[in-house]
């Protein structure tokens, strides 16, 4: 059976939508011996539409939905801020995730870490995503590398990626990050959360900015910083401003963040777009 056959037309929020449910497009997956995310593929260049992002309706359209599954993009970081990325460019429908972490769950993740329940607590962090999103999401590919992002496997790590993403929770590790990410011409998206407030800037491989000239010399957090500890808001705040601009880069729209740093502060209500 075509694809096409297993498609309907409905009326959604006063249009007309030929769409494709989840099961159905499984099964022609495994009839066909495909992956589940080409049977994606194969289906948005028909010109049908996954039911399962019916929702996003004219904020994306079927070109961009299908440069973002075609999309595959590194996660650096499974925790607070990983955990948001992850979870939201999974339901948007980005094909490929590689998520590098080294951790495991502990208790005091539990106030954040969207994966981390009681049940993963001793658990690698990288391993227990990469399971869910299956759940979530069947047709996006993930790939869990449980070890850290080093100086060694850095250029490893980024190769076939489209796209990479700090959700890091050291500085060191997000020098490297963008280091090799701007040596391998890839788009670099940089997040950071604590206390009540985060920050979110993007760097092109040709961006006049550096990470550095937010970090300057500084290789580790500081004290103060460390005492101050996070809330689980701003996790999820800074998080979805960094999966909104993936899905910007992804889809070839421009991105807000180039070039600057975005600072809120979810306590004061305060923000400052500094450039």
């Amino acid at each position: 059976m075509e694809l096409r056959e297993l498609a309907q037309d409905i009326q959604y929020q006063g249009a007309s939508r030929t769409v494709i449910g989840d099961g159905p497009l499984l099964a022609w997956a495994r009839n066909r011996q495909l992956s589940p995310r080409e049977a994606q593929e194969a289906a948005l260049r028909q010109g049908l539409i996954l039911e399962r992002y019916l929702s996003h309706g004219h904020s994306l359209d079927l070109g961009q939905q299908l440069r973002l599954c075609e999309g595959r993009v590194l996660v650096c970081g499974c925790g607070g801020l990983g955990g948001v990325l992850i979870s939201l460019l999974a339901r948007a429908g980005v094909g490929f995730l590689r998520l590098v972490d080294g951790d495991v769950f502990a208790p005091s993740n539990l106030n954040r870490q969207w994966f981390c329940d009681t049940a993963s607590i001793g658990l690698p962090k990288a391993q227990v995503c990469a399971a869910r999103l299956q759940d979530l999401n069947p047709f996006t590919r993930v790939e869990a590398i449980t070890e850290p992002l080093t100086e060694g496997n850095a250029l490893t790590l980024m190769a076939n990626v489209d796209l990479a993403l700090d959700a890091l929770d050291n500085i060191a590790g997000r020098l490297v990050l963008a280091r090799v990410a701007r040596e391998c011409q890839i788009p670099f998206i940089h997040a950071a959360a604590t206390g009540w407030c985060g920050q979110v800037s993007t760097f092109l491989p040709d961006s006049r900015r550096r990470l550095t000239d937010i970090y300057g010399g500084r290789q580790d957090r500081d004290a103060v910083e460390m005492a101050t500890g996070i809330i689980g808001t701003t996790a999820a705040l800074a998080g979805s401003l960094q999966a909104a601009e993936a899905i910007r880069l992804l889809t070839g729209q421009p991105p807000a963040y180039a070039d600057g740093l975005f600072y809120l502060d979810s306590h004061t209500l305060t923000k400052a777009c500094l450039v």
